[in-house]
């Protein structure tokens, strides 16, 4: 590398000619292209670094690992490196230690599986899911019953007592259709008639298939004056969930959430092409032609004068935590995954635990600050209904 940086003027930036003609001079029996053609081994192997790199969500290069933890960037001083690494394996050594001390590592384990085990390990690194800045909604359940659907009504309501009746009313997508307890419940909150917002919807849909431990739900922020032509995508989202069991749900949601389908839709195809085998086709039918705009209408003000978004922002909410406005491109599968790592480990676990000692697997609401009363009743024979919608 010292050699091909020697090769570039000052003011100049090193090219592929550069590194073309080193090999040359060092290596003449060597043949360039087979090493630098877009098809060689050693090309694939760029690939696979650069799609690695991607996936980690590590930010701007350039970056460095030590056991898979990345420096920051005042690690990243020339002068400081080789200090901070001697550092970093200090610390490193006593985790060892530890870890052989209290029996937990031995000559028999693999120390990289033995790394890759621990609970501070994710897959991604998403600074909007791990940072320690922390918004929640209440969702404490109001005592008067609202229908979602009626938008003058819920216009009226005070913040809470509008997140109360969108929650009470979301419907959910999981990965299978048996009843199960979801310690991990998660919205998506986007324009589906915008590609952006059709992107989060398939990415959480990915991250649904391998997803033992959460329920998905949706909302729409519309980015403009709701009418009924630009809300085809929409209204077929929340009539799919309204009217069709889960297994068809996800299939069909998968199907609107692919580009193809909204240009056809847009160019005046009914949605009624695009229904799945399995599908109640006449429910599914009569609801979207008398669904009307009102529950759109009720998600948008929920979006926009509780969560605070602005027309078309897209969000998720964790059990409660908000993380948004998020940009087109923020949000992967991958991402949901941390998500529900984080979200799971840090409390929902252990609540889920709770309730299965308490013998009942229903849904509601519980607050947060709950948590600490839960794990400390005794009282097993008490019947609680818990949804998990704490941070």
């Amino acid at each position: 590398m010292t050699h091909m940086y020697h090769e570039v003027k000052d003011g100049n930036v090193l090219t592929v000619n550069h590194v073309k003609d080193v090999l040359r001079s060092k290596y003449p029996h060597a043949d360039v292209q087979s090493i630098l053609d877009a098809h060689s081994e050693y090309d694939e192997g760029r690939k696979a670094g650069a799609t690695f790199y991607k996936k980690t969500g590590l930010g701007p290069l350039p970056q460095a690992l030590f056991n898979g933890v990345p420096f920051n960037r005042e690690e990243m001083d020339a002068a400081e490196l080789e200090t901070v690494i001697l550092q970093r394996i200090i610390d490193a050594t006593g985790f060892f230690q530890r870890a052989v001390f209290m029996g937990l590592l031995n000559d028999h384990i693999n120390v990289m599986d033995f790394l890759m085990d621990q609970h501070n390990v994710v897959s991604r690194i998403n600074p909007t899911i791990l940072g320690a800045e922390r918004r929640y909604i209440h969702f404490r359940s109001t005592s008067v019953p609202f229908d979602v659907e009626d938008f003058s009504t819920f216009s009226f309501l005070d913040s809470q007592d509008k997140s109360a009746v969108i929650s009470d009313n979301m419907k959910y997508l999981t990965k299978k259709d048996e009843d199960a307890l979801y310690a991990v419940t998660i919205w998506i909150i986007a324009d589906f008639d915008k590609p952006s917002g059709r992107r989060l919807l398939s990415n959480a849909l990915k991250h649904l298939k391998t997803s033992s431990h959460t329920r998905v739900g949706i909302l729409n922020n519309p980015s403009l004056q709701i009418k009924e032509d630009n809300t085809a995508i929409a209204r077929g989202i929340l009539t799919a969930f309204l009217t069709q069991s889960n297994s068809n749900l996800k299939s069909f949601l998968s199907k609107l959430s692919k580009e193809e389908t909204a240009k056809s839709l847009t160019a005046g195809t009914k949605i009624a092409k695009f229904l799945i085998p399995g599908m109640d086709d006449d429910t599914f039918e009569k609801k979207y032609n008398t669904l009307g705009l009102d529950l759109i209408k009720t998600h948008q003000m929920f979006c926009q004068e509780v969560l605070k978004l602005l027309p078309g922002q897209m969000a998720v909410m964790s059990n409660g935590r908000v993380l948004g406005p998020l940009d087109e491109n923020e949000f992967y599968a991958e991402d949901f995954n941390l998500l529900e790592k984080i979200t799971y480990s840090t409390s929902a676990e252990k609540i889920k635990a709770i309730v299965k000692e308490m013998g009942n697997s229903n849904l509601v609401y519980v607050p947060r600050q709950s948590l600490a009363l839960l794990s400390r009743r005794k009282d097993t024979s008490a019947k609680f209904c818990i949804t998990f919608m704490l941070g």
